[in-house]
C-alpha cells in the first residue's frame, strides 16, 4: 500500500496511540496505513458522505482490518464520544471547515491528546483555533505535489507539549506563516513563500496601476502584508 506524498506527510505526524479518528477519511487509506504500521491500534474512519464511507469499508475489509477499525457516518466529530480517540486527524479539507468541525466537536477535540491537521487553506485561522482549544503546535511539515503546496501541523495539549513550554505566544505573522517551518528553514516552504511573495508583488502593482479609490484604499494593507512576508523570508537566511 502506498500513500501520496501529502498523506504520507500527515501520517508521519501521527504519534503512537490506542485510537485515531480519521475525520473526512474518504477511502480510509490513511486509517489502514496507521493500523498496518502499528502507529494506531484502532481507527475510527469518519465521513459525512455515504459513498466515500462505503469505499472506506471496502478498504478496511480488503486489508482485513475489520476488528481494528470501524466506519462512522457523521458530520465531523459528531459520531464520537470525548475520549474515543487520543489522536484526531483532519486532512484535505478547507480551513474554515476544519475550524467549524473543531468548534462543533470541541468536547471531543479537547479530550484528545493530539491533533494532526492538514487544511487546504486558511492556515492562520486553524493555527488560532488550535491555541484557543488549549493545544500548542509542536511540528509542521510542507510538501509539494501535483503543482500544489501542502502544510500539515501536529498540535499537542499544552500540558503535554513540554517542548513548547515557556515560549512566547504567536504574533500575527506567526499565526499566518507559522513558527516552526521558518525555524526549520524548510526549503519547500520557502518555495511557497517565494511564490506568495510574487503573487502579492503582482497584486500590489495592479492596484497601483488601477488608480481607483478602492485600489488606493487596498494598497496600504497589501504593502503591509508584503513587508510582513519579506521579514519571514529573510529569517531563512539569518
Amino acid at each position: 500500500m502506498r500513500l501520496s506524498n501529502r498523506l504520507r506527510m500527515v501520517a508521519d505526524l501521527v504519534p503512537p496511540c490506542e485510537a485515531v479518528a480519521d475525520v473526512g477519511c474518504d477511502h480510509a487509506y490513511l486509517s489502514v496505513w496507521l493500523l498496518r504500521g502499528g502507529v494506531a491500534q484502532y481507527a475510527y474512519a469518519c465521513d459525512v458522505r455515504v459513498g466515500p464511507l462505503a469505499k472506506a469499508a471496502e478498504t478496511i475489509r480488503f486489508f482485513h482490518m475489520q476488528e481494528r477499525a470501524q466506519t462512522v457516518l457523521c458530520d465531523g466529530l459528531a459520531g464520537l464520544r470525548p475520549g474515543d480517540a487520543q489522536v484526531i486527524v483532519m486532512a484535505g479539507m478547507g480551513g474554515e471547515l476544519t475550524n467549524r468541525i473543531l468548534t462543533d466537536g470541541s468536547e471531543c477535540a479537547k479530550a484528545a491528546k493530539c491533533l494532526v491537521l492538514q487544511p487546504q487553506s486558511d492556515w492562520e485561522l486553524v493555527r488560532r483555533r488550535v491555541y484557543e482549544l488549549g493545544f500548542a503546535i509542536t511540528d509542521e511539515r510542507c510538501v509539494f505535489e501535483d503543482g500544489k503546496y501542502y502544510v500539515a501541523m501536529r498540535a499537542e495539549r499544552i500540558a503535554d507539549a513540554v517542548s513548547v513550554a515557556g515560549e512566547k505566544p504567536y504574533d500575527t505573522a506567526e499565526y499566518r506563516y507559522g513558527r516552526i517551518l521558518p525555524r526549520k528553514k524548510d526549503m519547500t516552504y520557502l518555495a511557497w513563500l517565494t511564490a506568495e511573495c510574487e503573487k502579492k508583488t503582482a497584486m500590489l502593482k495592479r492596484l497601483a496601476e488601477a488608480g481607483t479609490e478602492a485600489a488606493g484604499a487596498r494598497i496600504e494593507s497589501a504593502a503591509a502584508e508584503l513587508a510582513e512576508l519579506a521579514v519571514v523570508m529573510r529569517s531563512f537566511y539569518e
